[in-house]
């Protein structure tokens, strides 16, 4: 799969997750920035992880798992959290 069909693909997975919230946090972000995350196929399974749980990342609410810490860090930057 090309990177610019996996990036469509993560942008789209980013904006329809299900939770409002989220889905602007994470998809904004996106459709903004994605094409400066190094590892797309961990930024893919960080989108497998429960939406309540990726909000209280994003919002400081509980502590990020290691693996995630860089791409949360980029969304909290993209935010201004």
């Amino acid at each position: 799969m090309s990177n610019e069909i996996l990036v469509k693909q993560l942008i789209y997975r980013s904006i329809h997750r299900g939770c409002k919230e989220t889905d602007f946090l994470i998809g904004e972000f996106a459709k903004v920035k994605l094409n400066e995350v190094k590892d797309l196929e961990l930024f893919g399974k960080f989108l497998e992880e429960d939406d309540m749980l990726i909000y209280d990342w994003i919002l400081g609410k509980v502590d990020v798992d290691e693996e995630y810490r860089e791409i949360v860090g980029k969304i909290r930057e993209f935010h201004k959290i």
